[in-house]
């Protein structure tokens, strides 16, 4: 076995896949497992009710996240890696990415102030939906892409560990009851402001300011343009996967709301540890798409990780989260023990390949359709199952964009042979 490991580790470029990977994983075993730990202490101070509340204000940013992020993480990714290390494209890149950043924020908060003169929801909430928008923001100017461009996973570490410590430690110390449900947002403000911080710190080593030039609307117009499919890619998943949220809400309770938020925390580890195999593996590809197959080896073995993992918190850990609705949240925690294999093979197929190959027109056509098909199944399904529908709607669309990922990728498979 330890020779097996040895003679993995030594293909060149592997040592530098587990050591991003280790460093990502770490990243993310944190941002993991703190949540998991808040959801009892939100539970007992705040209630489940308020949690469903949280979840919906934060499906609703998450929206403007997506419109903020526009789908650099993957495109500013892809152009880091392909510039290797040139200081002054990659100042440029990076002045570009974040001037259009902070435009698409400024409409965001615009959309907000707008949409609250005509919808009750956003004007009875405005205040918490201000604070977790300005978190998004302070969010999307994290260069974390910039890093994962340059494959130095540990700056992203690093940046995104303090932050997340620094939350973890306010909510649990300082939220004690129902009216303490302004500082959650609050306290992820603030932790994020220190990951910035960091990031900026580390930024300094990266970046030659002396022929960067300012960004005029015009850039930022051929900057978005460039970008459109991509964004788009991005965009339509969340009009099915955050809009569960949303139409669970519509169609029933806060508490509902509430039990398929903490559900879906769950099964966002699983997302998170393929994300990070994802996020690893994409500058990898970028550089060499034959490295696909090792690639999809190390998910689909993940995948079995994940679905054993979650079948053993199912059996022995959901209790000490959930309590008085255990045998909803273990009909929902059953129910996605299957999403690890789907989730990884949709990725897989699609950003990590038609993505990869600058294939963002396909992929881009796949989305929207399968965003459609997603909407109109997460909606009839929220109806009639409520969070068992939202649930099974969601990775059910997942499974058909696989499909549709894989059958086009089939042309590009065989002409890489």
């Amino acid at each position: 076995m330890k020779k097996k490991i040895v003679n993995f580790l030594k293909v060149p470029g592997r040592q530098k896949i587990l050591e991003n990977l280790l460093s990502l994983g770490f990243v993310k075993v944190v941002t993991m497992l703190l949540p998991l730990i808040i959801i009892p202490h939100l539970i007992k101070t705040i209630g489940l009710e308020l949690i469903g509340l949280l979840a919906i204000v934060t499906a609703i940013c998450a929206y403007l996240n997506t419109v903020i992020d526009y789908g650099f993480a993957y495109t500013g990714t892809r152009e880091v890696a392909k510039n290797n290390f040139n200081k002054v494209k990659n100042t440029q890149l990076l002045i570009d990415i974040t001037t259009c950043k902070l435009f698409l924020s400024f409409l965001s908060f615009f959309l907000i102030f707008l949409t609250s003169f005509f919808v009750e929801f956003i004007e009875k909430n405005i205040l918490l939906i201000l604070l977790s928008l300005l978190n998004i923001v302070i969010l999307s100017l994290c260069p974390s892409w910039f890093f994962q461009g340059l494959e130095d996973m540990k700056k992203i570490a690093i940046g995104e560990v303090i932050g997340k410590i620094i939350s973890f430690l306010l909510i649990i110390l300082i939220v004690k009851n129902e009216s303490d449900i302004y500082l959650v947002p609050t306290f992820y403000l603030i932790g994020q402001i220190f990951s910035l911080t960091v990031y900026l710190f580390f930024l300094s080593n990266y970046i030659d300011l002396s022929q960067a030039r300012i960004t005029g609307f015009n850039n930022i117009y051929l900057k978005l343009n460039k970008d459109w499919n991509m964004f788009i890619n991005i965009l339509f998943p969340n009009f099915y996967n955050i809009y569960s949220y949303l139409i669970l809400g519509f169609f029933g309770t806060l508490l509902h709301v509430g039990i398929y938020d903490v559900a879906r925390k769950v099964l966002n580890v699983s997302e998170q540890v393929l994300g990070i195999i994802s996020k690893v593996y994409f500058p990898v590809l970028a550089k060499n798409i034959n490295k696909f197959q090792e690639f999809l080896k190390v998910m689909i073995v993940s995948s079995i990780a994940l679905f054993i993992l979650q079948y053993l918190f199912t059996l022995y850990g959901a209790s000490y989260i959930f309590d008085n609705n255990l045998d909803s949240a273990k009909q929902l925690m059953y129910i996605q023990m299957l999403a690890p294999f789907i989730y990884a093979l949709m990725i897989s197929y699609g950003i990590n390949y038609l993505g990869v190959l600058g294939e963002d027109k396909i992929l881009r056509n796949i989305t929207i359709i399968t965003s459609i098909i997603g909407f109109i199944a997460v909606t009839v399904l929220t109806y009639f199952y409520m969070a068992v529908g939202a649930l099974v709607g969601v990775m059910l669309t997942w499974f058909i964009r696989f499909v549709f990922c894989y059958l086009s990728s089939k042309d590009f498979l065989i002409s890489k042979a």
